[in-house]
């Protein structure tokens, strides 16, 4: 099966289970072209039955205005669902974005997706 990135798209998401927790990583970029992929992958993992998703940005390398947005709109669906969901590994780009626009302030976050899974 050949890689989404390299067959040209710019985001590929992966998602697995960390024992009762659900980790979705993202790879490549966050564009606007990609939302509502990434938007339906949330939604998909919100509704796993887990108590905690972690999205795992390590291999972000770039996160739209829209990306952003696709976060934002998504925020509300899961705090009336009860899922935690915990954004884990930004690199320093995604996480200077975040803090500029006080997203790290609305979302919360963690250094690595093993940290976000020791938390209480």
């Amino acid at each position: 099966m050949q890689d989404p990135v390299a067959a040209g798209r710019t985001l590929k998401l992966e998602a697995r289970s960390e024992g009762k927790y659900r980790v979705l990583k993202a790879i490549g970029q966050l564009t606007e072209s990609e939302c509502g992929e990434f938007l339906e992958a949330l939604k998909l993992e919100m509704k796993s039955g887990a108590p905690r998703l972690i999205l795992d940005l390590d291999g972000l390398l770039y996160l739209s205005s829209a990306g952003l947005g696709a976060l934002v709109s998504v925020h509300p669906a899961f705090l009336s669902s009860g899922v935690r969901l915990i954004v884990a590994g930004t690199n320093p780009k995604v996480r200077k974005l975040l803090a500029l626009t006080s997203l790290d302030k609305l979302i919360e976050s963690a250094d690595s997706v093993a940290e976000a899974l020791r938390r209480p």
